[in-house]
């Protein structure tokens, strides 16, 4: 899936070559040659707004996108991961679809399946597509977590299939939620860690993305247990709220008791 405006430069180069061609070979007039190189541009524009086939069966799926297969088993899948941007000149929003691959961390966004418009509220943009409801849905059947439930629900809902399947809740450890004395015992000094952590945060598709969501959650909880203000309070709470989205789980109560046990565990695999 592509936008529009990525598509022109292809729709044009196309539309010059159609014109080279017929025109070089004498197979038609110049101003008929043109004609056909227009209508060869706009459905580069307009007729093909789907660039990829979906393929599935009970062993995995196939991505066709120009009329390149990959094909994926359903092992190596995690999910879609899926991000909401904003173009630079135009200041249009869009929506953009990756696959998320297993990887040692099991959330890494992998290939690029597209990037399609959305309007200024982060809602389809006119119809979705079949295409794409038949995406969310199949990966909502094989429990493989879509990001950006909320979207995914509304174009599932206009073209008619069942919502996606909640998500997973998360639970405490038996033996209770770590305290912050605890999950933060051998933490690196607060100081050194703000200095360690980039300014800002990797872009989705590096690997190194979940754990700076985890740090950085750690880090904005300690700070609020050392300065105990309302805005250090609301920062932790949005690191929390990240963390979590992007685990794709739901959490009762406090979210950052969630970023406590995941610290501990991660400080444990990596002292």
């Amino acid at each position: 899936m592509q936008m529009r405006s990525e598509r022109s430069g292809v729709g044009f180069v196309l539309m010059v070559a159609t014109a080279v061609v017929l025109v070089g070979t004498g197979a038609i007039d110049p101003l008929g040659a043109f004609l056909v190189a227009v209508l060869v541009a706009a459905a580069a524009l307009f007729a093909t707004p789907y660039a990829f086939w979906l393929r599935s069966d009970d062993r995995g799926v196939t991505f066709v996108r120009y009329l390149l297969p990959r094909r994926f088993a359903w092992a190596e899948l995690r999910g879609l991961a899926m991000e909401f941007g904003e173009e630079v000149e135009s200041g249009s929003r869009h929506l953009t679809l990756r696959l998320r691959l297993a990887d040692p961390s099991g959330r890494v966004p992998g290939p690029l399946l597209g990037k399609l418009p959305v309007t200024q509220e982060d809602t389809p943009s006119g119809v979705p597509s079949r295409a794409m409801a038949e995406l969310f849905a199949l990966f909502g059947e094989r429990g493989l977590p879509v990001e950006e439930a909320e979207f995914a629900n509304e174009v599932l809902r206009v073209r008619g299939f069942p919502p996606l399947p909640p998500l997973r809740v998360w639970a405490a450890p038996a033996e209770g939620v770590p305290g912050p004395e605890r999950a933060y015992a051998d933490a690196p000094d607060i100081d050194q860690e703000a200095d360690a952590l980039p300014a800002e945060g990797p872009r989705p598709r590096q690997r190194g993305r979940r754990e700076d969501l985890l740090r950085r959650a750690a880090l904005a909880d300690r700070v609020f247990l050392r300065d105990g203000d309302g805005l250090a309070l609301a920062i932790a709470l949005r690191a929390a709220e990240q963390l979590v989205r992007y685990d794709q789980i739901t959490v009762e109560g406090d979210q950052r008791h969630y970023v406590r046990e995941q610290y501990l565990s991660w400080r444990a695999r990596n002292p």
